[in-house]
């Protein structure tokens, strides 16, 4: 059932260089977004450097198992490559490095270019953007970080850079970063809890925006460029997408 969400980004289009942002709003929990497209990227056969800030492992096996992908088996076969900054945080430490974000994005960019041999699509996922604040590092530090790698898959057909936010309210500085990067994505998927509470039909809001569809044709006015608005509701193998009215 992840279907929705798979064709709602148009992520089956070979465009150049994809960057997609999700974007949490006031504490929802959007790592669905993040599960469906993993769950394709495996089901495509095509290989994802993950790196992880927010989530586990064990929670994406968890939830893959019952979207019918097993995604410990693609890490062992090295489809799938995740990285815990946490972990290569303490091996620069333990190896009496500085533990700056320019380090670990050298060992991201070997790691890219290893996985780059064996695959010509290599899509890149950063799972809790916001997280790197938490960790100390400065706005300017991390905006730095995700433009370098976005320039990384920079001209690789079918490729994409999925940013996952997690913004607290309009004065802190994750809600500066988000919006940053959505001045780069080509998508953009905001996700909100309902206004009203919980919900035993449904489980929040998701509005889809396509900045990037201004560059796609020379023609403006033949682009639909209004938001996609929807109500979605999670379920065990996925999320079900819902037009405003309809549930």
């Amino acid at each position: 059932m992840a279907s929705d969400i798979i064709s709602s980004l148009q992520l089956d289009k070979h465009t150049t260089n994809r960057v997609i942002v999700a974007k949490e709003i006031n504490g929802c929990d959007s790592s669905f977004i993040t599960s469906c497209i993993l769950g394709h990227c495996i089901k495509s056969k095509q290989a994802v450097l993950f790196i992880a800030t927010h989530n586990s492992l064990l929670h994406y096996q968890s939830v893959g198992l019952k979207m019918n992908y097993n995604l410990q088996r693609q890490v062992d076969a090295g489809l799938v490559h995740f990285l815990k900054l946490d972990e290569e945080l303490v091996n620069l430490i333990m190896s009496n490095e500085e533990k700056s974000l320019q380090n670990i994005f050298s060992s991201i960019n070997q790691t890219v270019q290893s996985l780059k041999v064996n695959n010509s699509v290599v899509h890149i996922i950063l799972d809790g953007v916001s997280h790197l604040f938490d960790l100390h590092y400065s706005l300017r530090d991390v905006n730095i970080f995700c433009n370098q790698l976005i320039q990384l898959n920079r001209g690789s057909i079918g490729s994409f850079v999925l940013f996952h936010c997690n913004v607290a309210h309009e004065d802190d500085v994750t809600h500066v970063m988000a919006n940053l990067l959505c001045h780069t994505a080509h998508t953009i998927l905001e996700v909100r809890n309902l206004l009203s509470g919980l919900s035993a039909d449904v489980s929040g809001h998701l509005t889809l925006k396509y900045p990037g569809h201004k560059f796609e044709d020379e023609h403006m006015n033949t682009i639909d460029m209004k938001p996609s608005r929807y109500l979605f509701k999670l379920f065990d193998r996925g999320v079900k997408l819902f037009a405003p009215g309809t549930v």
